[in-house]
């Protein structure tokens, strides 16, 4: 079930994107670009500093073209799921979005989604309701660290309650104490 949700997540940038014309395009991911990998995908290819806590979105191709495209900055963020917007805080190329799921998986814990890399869409705001598949951001410009291209980072954590929102940033992420990571794809 979940690549299945992981899939239609895919298809919905895509599509909210214009990316295909009559045939779906074909997401293309490096070693590096995925879930708990220590590889770099950019510059020298060597370690990263720390595991890698989600996974990277921006390669794809065309049938029958094997052009490797890539998202540009700009590109459209659609949610995954609904939930609430609990935190915008910054990161290491732009800002992220950390959006309570409205499906829980146990109590006295909340799992967020981190869309990561971004420029929130304007207006959106901490404790605004997100629908699923509603542009909730923009793939943001990298120019602070040329050697990565534009690219949408996902990340999902299941994280206590006591944690406040305003707390839920990359201080507490990268940190991987008092939370459980989860893999994006398996959601």
């Amino acid at each position: 079930m979940g690549m299945t949700r992981f899939q239609a997540f895919l298809e919905q940038i895509a599509e909210a994107n214009a990316l295909f014309k009559k045939e779906k395009i074909q997401w293309l991911f490096h070693t590096g670009m995925l879930f708990l990998s220590p590889d770099k995908w950019w510059g020298d290819f060597k370690y990263r500093a720390s595991i890698h806590e989600g996974i990277d979105i921006t390669y794809y191709n065309r049938p029958g073209d094997q052009a490797i495209r890539q998202l540009e900055a700009g590109a459209r963020v659609p949610a995954m799921e609904s939930g609430t917007l609990l935190n915008i805080c910054p990161d290491f190329l732009g800002t992220s979005m950390v959006v309570e799921s409205e499906k829980n998986i146990a109590k006295g814990v909340r799992v967020v989604m981190v869309y990561a890399h971004v420029t929130p869409e304007n207006g959106y705001g901490p404790g605004d309701i997100i629908l699923k598949n509603t542009c909730v951001a923009r793939v943001c410009d990298t120019r602070k660290n040329p050697k990565l291209p534009p690219h949408l980072h996902l990340s999902c954590f299941e994280i206590p309650l006591e944690v406040e929102p305003g707390h839920l940033n990359w201080a507490l992420f990268s940190k991987q104490e008092n939370l459980c990571m989860i893999h994006p794809v398996f959601l």
